[in-house]
């Protein structure tokens, strides 16, 4: 038998009860990227505010390793914003889907509850406020959470706050998540689909990445193995040609959902307690999905085929290009396994 469970992990795996820091920073100056050698939120002193902080384990066994600048030696001139709004600071946004939504998103779990009048989201980012929400999942993110363009400053270049709320990412890759980070995806959820989803308990759904133009990690030979796996009673979906709300109705509906390991796993958050299948590219399966997983109290398993994938390396828009070596041999164990 090929299919197996996974073996080990790829960071480090830690659910965490408690909130994560917030606090009032005071006269914070913030260097968006690409200004010179040091970006961040920065006291006056020059150290950077640890709650801005973004960190991320890495397979090596270092869990929190600094993503910006932990100071700043010489803080740049600059002008004070007005007083007239209260700010939040959200940071830099990495637009792709996967990096978002396990980074800047999270610091929304502090969002104030009063009228979005005076509030303003602080982030810098290559795209425009008006290119993120042309985004299909930003802009029903966002809605959901009763945020509009005018609800976001974009900063190009260095700026001081006299105030400026700050809340810890409750997300760290590879090393950790809060409680809290979950309880905000679910609210997240339940704004985007109030009726929730019919129940399909008996249906095996696979994600797949075969249309995919680009990305970090593909099947090359995916579509044979999608073929086998149809045959055998297994629905198969390509989230990228499918709406956000669309995306998130499919988890609302609980069906088993299967997948190599990537982002449209992640989505599964927006709701509690789905039954996700995580195939691996290898025995040991990256701590991330393990993350999502443990906060959204998932009936989770991890599986790889012990024959072993074909690396075919970079190429075609992918970082890593894998073949499986006998695709129909694999959809049969899965689709039993799934099933049964």
């Amino acid at each position: 038998m090929g299919l197996k469970e996974c073996t080990g992990f790829v960071g480090r795996r830690l659910l965490i009860n408690d909130l994560p820091s917030r606090r009032m920073a005071r006269n914070a100056i913030f260097i968006p990227p690409a200004n010179g050698p040091y970006w961040g939120l920065f006291e006056p002193s020059g150290r950077s505010v640890a709650e801005a902080m973004i960190f991320a384990g890495n397979g090596s066994g270092k869990l929190h390793n600094p993503l910006g600048s932990t100071d700043c030696p010489e803080l740049p001139s600059c002008p004070t914003l007005s007083d007239d709004y209260d700010y939040i600071y959200m940071g830099h946004i990495d637009p792709h889907y996967g990096h978002f939504l396990v980074g800047a998103v999270g610091r929304l779990w502090a969002l104030p509850a009063y009228e979005r009048d005076r509030l303003r989201i602080v982030f810098s980012c290559h795209l425009s406020v008006q290119e993120l929400m042309a985004r299909d999942y930003f802009r029903v993110i966002m809605t959901a959470l009763g945020l509009t363009e005018k609800n976001f400053l974009q900063i190009s270049t260095p700026v001081r706050f006299r105030r400026i709320d700050v809340a810890s990412v409750p997300f760290e890759e590879l090393s950790l998540v809060h409680t809290i980070y979950a309880d905000l995806m679910h609210a997240i959820g339940r704004q985007i689909i109030p009726e929730g989803g019919q129940p399909l308990p008996a249906r095996a759904i696979y994600m797949s990445k075969e249309r995919l133009r680009n990305g970090n990690v593909r099947v090359d030979n995916e579509s044979a193995f999608t073929a086998a796996l149809r045959e055998r009673g297994v629905g198969i979906v390509y989230p990228e040609e499918m709406g956000f709300r669309d995306q998130i109705k499919l988890w609302a509906s609980n069906p088993t959902v299967i997948g190599f390991s990537g982002a449209s796993l992640h989505t599964s958050i927006f709701f509690p307690e789905r039954r996700v299948i995580t195939l691996a590219h290898g025995p040991d399966i990256w701590a991330n999905q393990c993350l999502i997983d443990m906060a959204n109290n998932n009936d989770a398993q991890y599986l790889y085929d012990a024959n072993g994938l074909e690396h075919i390396g970079a190429g075609n828009g992918f970082n890593m290009n894998y073949r499986i070596r006998n695709p129909e041999q694999l959809a049969s164990e899965l689709a039993e396994y799934a099933l049964s």
